[in-house]
């Protein structure tokens, strides 16, 4: 007996969504997403805008900080979301050898991971900050998970290197009114930053140290990165280390931690 048989062909039909996005002028540049149409001017960006900026250190003055005091030629190096076993020990490497300080913002699921590293950075002399427990925008989060997150990385910290920072920074530059009173109420300074690197982006050397060349004034505060999303992305970055710490030394600048840049 010969079945019958019958092909079903199944056409899929793609529904294609179509949204229109308005363009925020106040885009945080560490905020997730494309950012290639950004002008190299707005990286001076203080992760809003100048003014904003200058207006909210202004409104929580001694506790807000995008920018270090601007009589002497000081700049400040910092590193964010470390510490890592790949990227951190070159640039500790680099910094050594050049006789620079830094400020590393740590997260505290990292240490906890690369404690002897975290180690490092404080043995060798650089001032350690507080990036919340595993990076989360804390505008996100209720004041309890956000004070939860900035404690578990106090503590962690403390008990790897027997130190007590004070100095805090907000991932991805998040951040309001109520989360700047708890952290006063918590005795932390909050440390963003005035230039962006860019050394998450893609970005080449020579991109780089121009940005940085570009934009920087009295009492910089750099932002850069000690731990990549993807394999190589810091590559740039590492290569570009030692020459911005040669140009800047060549125009007078002197390079502080961010707990001395803020001092009056």
């Amino acid at each position: 007996m010969i079945k019958n048989t019958r092909t079903i062909t199944l056409i899929l039909i793609p529904t294609i969504i179509i949204s229109s996005c308005v363009k925020n002028p106040f885009k945080r540049l560490t905020d997730p997403g494309s950012d290639t149409t950004i002008p190299v001017r707005e990286l001076q960006d203080y992760n809003i805008n100048p003014e904003q900026a200058k207006s909210l250190q202004e409104e929580y003055q001694g506790t807000l900080f995008y920018k270090g005091v601007s009589d002497k030629r000081y700049v400040a190096l910092t590193f964010d979301d470390g510490p890592d076993n790949f990227y951190t020990p070159r640039i500790l490497d680099i910094l050594r050898e050049k006789g620079v300080k830094a400020t590393f913002f740590i997260v505290g699921k990292q240490a906890n991971t690369f404690p002897e590293v975290l180690r490092q950075i404080a043995q060798e002399g650089h001032a350690i900050g507080n990036h919340t427990w595993d990076h989360p925008k804390l505008t996100n989060l209720s004041t309890v998970e956000a004070v939860n997150e900035i404690q578990l990385t106090e503590n962690e910290i403390h008990r790897i290197t027997g130190l007590k920072t004070k100095l805090f920074r907000t991932p991805y530059g998040s951040i309001n009114g109520t989360i700047i009173t708890e952290l006063q109420n918590l005795g932390y300074k909050v440390i963003e930053w005035s230039i962006y690197s860019r050394d998450l982006k893609g970005k080449t050397k020579h991109q780089i140290l121009d940005v940085v060349n570009k934009e920087v004034t009295p009492g910089s505060i750099i932002l850069q990165h000690c731990k990549a999303t993807i394999p190589g992305q810091l590559n740039a970055a590492v290569e570009a280390l030692p020459e911005m710490i040669d140009l800047l030394r060549s125009q007078g600048y002197e390079f502080v931690t961010v707990d001395t840049i803020i001092q009056k």
